[in-house]
């Protein structure tokens, strides 16, 4: 039997596609583990995976967390842990191990943005701009909001991908006859997953669930009145939904039966709710207008009211998202914005687009069938922004991550409407002008990021741990008193990670250990200090600290302290600097 060559057309599609899945993955594999050091909550992902892979325990003793681990106290959501657990065993305890699961994750979501536009472009367009999808799969796998959370251990991009693959099976469910309870479940499980993976889609994820059921919904009975359209998909329905709902039910289940703080401890930390100043303000003003009209304006409802629309608006604040991003400079370069500066022009044409697929303009040449699809992307992007705005620090570009895809889809869109300006003699010119002004964006960013963004922001990334365990390992022993402070922050975590710290060790001296919100004070002979105010006067303990916390306590015990090491960030900034007390 003779094979059949697949057209040119696909071989070129082929080619383009796996063009840039190698290009997505160079920016994100380069360098993963050296470029910037691991943030402290990187470090306590990797070593919670690894006392999981070791014992089947955290570090704290607790046998298989379902919801969320202990790690400092605050939680942490338990997907990203098992996620990682696969890549220890394989690579060890390492940097790399930890980060790779982001990393794959951002490459999952370049890929889903090309799955999601085949699945929701009007076939005139996929007809006219074929490569279109690819496009789009080129602006996600550049993407500066991407790049970032690729490269370090977020949880959120993890979650972000499950978010993401979990809509396209829905999608694929409704469009497609083959294998629908199989895609239907794996879209369950895909959003409950991230659920288990970062706070925030736990408010995103069910509310996205039920807007799916609303797509479903119209897809299926958009010519039939609501209330009997409404009666048609449930009795055609029945067995999706019931096995759905008790699935469903079943996989949330442990949230139910989990501790509350499990669930709520990260929300009571970043909550506007518990913004004192709020209600001081409330009391003030009802005080000085004890009237109806003080009553009203001043009550703190309404003040916190005001205060969520504001949070939730500024995450569309244009220096936010084109010029210098999220003031965090380990979400953002402080140099870029979460998108490019070009994009502003195709974010505006995106929009275009969308007020031309709601007008249901048959003329147009829109499948009006695709029209609760992109319903369902502006939803998808306006639930996302919700849990940041009950927060402090908006905007922030973490938390609304999970509303990625949709400004990728947008940018795509809006650069093809852009398109349809101009003579189609000039449109394959007009593209290869795009992605031309893209790859000057992308090497500007790169630049930055790769060469002064590590030196100019070091510290951000808890620069020089590892060189301050390996100096102190070099110059004790088990019986040497060691004192170091936690003005850079959790240093008990990075001396467990680097050290390699059998995890039974922490586990067993979990309960007698001292403790500030679940990160250890102490460990065997290292003591972990606010300051070196707290080392009483032992001669031959080691003290690290900043420049400053040394020479106060050679003041305060009169005694010489020799100096160790002094570990500079690149720019040259003392940041530790390590001693003996002779």
């Amino acid at each position: 039997m003779a094979i059949t060559k697949p057209p040119m057309k696909n071989k070129i599609s082929l080619i383009i596609f796996f063009t840039i899945l190698i290009i997505a993955a160079t920016i994100r594999l380069f360098k993963l583990d050296t470029l910037v050091t691991p943030y402290w909550e990187e470090a306590a992902l990797g070593y919670d995976a690894y006392s999981i892979s070791e014992t089947g325990k955290d570090h704290h003793g607790n046998p298989l967390p379902i919801v969320a681990f202990e790690s400092f106290g605050d939680w942490k959501p338990a997907g990203y842990f098992y996620a990682t657990v696969p890549f220890i065993k394989v690579l060890g305890l390492s940097v790399l191990a930890t980060r790779l699961p982001s990393a794959l994750a951002g490459l999952s979501i370049v890929i889903g943005v090309f799955v999601l536009l085949k699945q929701i472009l009007p076939t005139t367009y996929l007809k006219n701009q074929p490569y279109l999808p690819h496009l789009g799969m080129f602006v996600a796998a550049i993407s500066p909001w991407g790049i970032i959370f690729s490269r370090a251990a977020w949880e959120v991009n993890l979650a972000t991908a499950l978010i993401t693959w979990g809509v396209i099976a829905f999608f694929s469910f409704i469009k497609n006859q083959n294998y629908k309870m199989a895609k239907f479940l794996t879209s369950i499980i895909l959003l409950v997953l991230s659920m288990y993976t970062y706070h925030s889609t736990r408010v995103i994820a069910p509310l996205l669930g039920f807007m799916l059921i609303a797509v479903w919904l119209s897809v299926e009975n958009h010519s039939i009145k609501f209330i009997d359209s409404c009666k048609k998909f449930f009795s055609h329905n029945l067995s999706y939904l019931i096995t759905g709902l008790v699935f469903s039910l079943l996989i949330v289940s442990p949230f139910v039966f989990s501790d509350v703080a499990t669930t709520s401890q990260r929300f009571k930390e970043t909550s506007i709710f518990s913004d004192l100043n709020i209600i001081e303000k409330s009391n003030e003003g009802q005080l000085q207008q004890p009237n109806i009209f003080g009553k009203i304006f001043y009550h703190r409802y309404l003040l916190f009211g005001t205060e969520i629309i504001k949070n939730y608006l500024s995450h569309f604040d244009i220096n936010f998202l084109f010029l210098s991003g999220d003031t965090n400079a380990r979400h953002s370069t402080q140099f870029f914005g979460q998108l490019y500066h070009l994009e502003i022009v195709y974010l505006f044409f995106g929009l275009i687009f969308l007020s031309q697929i709601f007008r249901k303009t048959h003329h147009n040449n829109f499948d009006s069938n695709l029209q609760p699809f992109w319903i369902f992307l502006i939803g998808w992007l306006l639930i996302s922004i919700l849990p940041a705005s009950l927060t402090y620090g908006t905007p922030h570009a973490l938390r609304i991550l999970p509303s990625l895809p949709v400004w990728i889809i947008l940018i795509t869109v809006g650069i093809s409407q852009f398109s349809q300006n101009i003579g189609k003699n000039y449109q394959k010119l007009f593209f290869l002008g795009v992605i031309f002004f893209y790859l000057i964006e992308l090497t500007a960013f790169w630049r930055f990021y790769s060469k002064i963004y590590p030196q100019k922001y070091a510290q951000e990334w808890q620069f020089g741990y590892q060189q301050l365990v390996q100096t102190i390992n070099q110059n004790s022993d088990q019986s040497t008193p060691i004192f170091i402070t936690r003005e850079q922050g959790r240093p008990a975590m990075y001396w467990w990670f680097y050290t390699q710290t059998k995890p039974q060790l922490v586990q067993t001296s979990d309960s007698t250990a001292k403790h500030d919100q679940g990160e250890f004070l102490e460990f065997n002979n290292l003591r972990f200090v606010r300051t070196l105010d707290e080392v009483q006067d032992q001669v031959g303990a080691i003290v690290a600290g900043s420049t400053e916390q040394i020479y106060l306590l050679q003041n305060k015990i009169g005694k010489e302290i020799s100096i160790l090491d002094e570990i500079t960030a690149p720019n040259g900034d003392i940041i530790w600097m390590i001693g003996r007390i002779l």
